[in-house]
């Protein structure tokens, strides 16, 4: 357990977005506790000029409720058009996502056909490979069987052949001897 007096590993302050400016910035305005700039409705407000005499400023509500009407008109047609062929629009688009992941499953199925082709044929290399390498061990166990057989006949024919030479010795010893 930790105590009071113990300082935690974990770092003091913790920097998010370092590498992302935008998200930086909105991460420091919330921090400051700052509101959020909301869309600007006073442009779509349909007012007047505070002086009724103001002439510029009559031209500037007019120009503003002008561009009001054909952003409606253009929204109102978008409607209309959405109404009008986007079901059509949406039903065509489905066909064709619902074509593509046919074609998807289509070649997902293929290559899991050649994945399983490729594992059999590598199945059946390394089953024969492996009765090529039991062959090869056999053949090497063998080898080294009749090897150890001959280093022991080898030795002792060695010792057979000191034995001899020693019993020749003690013979020429006894020759000498005699003689």
């Amino acid at each position: 357990m930790r105590r009071k007096g113990d300082r935690s590993d974990l770092p003091m302050q913790v920097e998010l977005f370092e590498s992302q400016e935008t998200l930086k910035e909105e991460w420091e305005r919330i921090k400051r506790k700052e509101t959020l700039n909301v869309l600007d409705t006073e442009r779509y407000e349909l007012k007047g000029p505070a002086d009724e005499d103001d002439v510029a400023g009559w031209q500037a509500a007019v120009d503003n409720t002008k561009a009001q009407l054909e952003s409606q008109s253009g929204s109102m047609f978008n409607l209309e058009l959405l109404q009008k062929y986007g079901a059509n629009a949406w039903r065509v688009h489905n066909y064709q996502l619902e074509s593509y992941l046919k074609n998807i499953q289509r070649e997902t199925e293929e290559y899991r056909g050649k994945i399983l082709e490729i594992n059999r044929e590598r199945k059946a290399e390394q089953t024969q490979a492996g009765g090529s390498l039991r062959s090869l061990e056999n053949k090497w166990s063998d080898l080294i069987s009749q090897n150890l057989q001959v280093e022991i006949a080898c030795a002792a024919l060695e010792r057979e052949v000191e034995e001899l030479r020693h019993y020749k010795d003690m013979l020429e010893s006894k020759k000498k001897r005699v003689d």
